[in-house]
């Protein structure tokens, strides 16, 4: 990019709190991004170099941003929310410029010939009455190359499971599709969308960018064994009989246990388990 926005207030509070070495890493690793257009490959040695800094602090210092998460790390490389931010804003307002130019320079295109053809040809000839200027077609085809990529994200976007960061997950899905078909990737944001295992769900950019999309379906959860169904009916018993709310026999927990058989206290089993492990977790307690 020959240029780029740079909002002082911004910069100020995303950087307050750094160490002077993890401001100069992190503004040369931006301005980087911002030349290439695209991720940085994670050359530590390389990348060291470039910022002036020794293998040892580029690492730590490369670490705290990427958990503080400034610099985005991404199957391609090294990789920046606000620098994809800034690309589609860039992105926009180039087009924006060249449709006016277009129009603009189709205007005097159309005035000059008309005022070239004005004594050659008739103003109402066959052959250039319904004639319109190429710009207004290419004009017309850029709308709808637009249209069809706006509706291919807006799909992937219904489909996936955690939409957030919207402009970036734009610009991905753009580099994605150079790789794959939508379809494929709407396929694979569907498989994801349902699995079952307790992780956390992944950034969009961070799985457009893996390719996510051909993962296999997540294994589903092992079902519960005997063993910690008993536990867990165990715990839940001690829970209740803990309740306020409990309508058993009262018992004594600073009473020892009583020498009789379980049949001859006059409590059920369930009771007289409970009872036995109230009076043992309140003398290890005490101990």
């Amino acid at each position: 990019m020959p240029w780029v926005r740079f909002f002082a207030s911004d910069w100020l509070g995303g950087t307050r709190g750094m160490s002077a070495v993890e401001t100069g890493i992190y503004i040369t690793l931006v301005a980087t991004m911002y030349e290439r257009g695209d991720p940085i490959p994670e050359d530590h040695s390389r990348l060291a170099r470039l910022c002036g800094a020794s293998n040892s602090a580029f690492k730590k210092a490369l670490d705290t941003l990427v958990g503080e998460g400034k610099i985005l790390r991404l199957e391609a490389g090294l990789w920046n929310a606000r620098v994809e931010k800034e690309q589609v804003y860039l992105s926009e307002k180039s087009e924006v410029g060249s449709r006016a130019a277009n129009a603009r320079w189709g205007k005097k295109d159309k005035e000059n010939n008309d005022s070239e053809d004005a004594d050659a040809l008739p103003s109402q000839s066959p052959g250039n009455a319904n004639q319109k200027p190429y710009t207004i077609y290419q004009k017309s085809f850029s709308l709808r190359s637009k249209d069809a990529r706006a509706g291919d994200f807006q799909k992937f976007w219904e489909v996936y499971p955690n939409p957030v960061g919207k402009e970036a997950a734009q610009k991905a899905l753009q580099r994605a599709l150079k790789r794959t078909s939508i379809e494929t990737i709407i396929a694979g944001a569907a498989r994801y969308a349902v699995k079952t295992d307790k992780r956390q769900w992944c950034n969009p950019v961070k799985w457009l960018e893996e390719g996510r999309w051909d993962d296999a379906p997540a294994k589903p959860t092992p079902n519960e064994t005997d063993q910690a169904r008993y536990q867990r009916e165990c715990r839940e018993a001690i829970q209740a009989a803990l309740s306020p709310d409990h309508q058993g026999p009262t018992i004594d927990l600073d009473a020892d246990p009583p020498d009789k058989p379980v049949n001859q206290t006059g409590l059920s089993p369930r009771d007289e388990y409970l009872r036995k492990e109230r009076a043992f977790s309140d003398r290890s307690f005490r101990t």
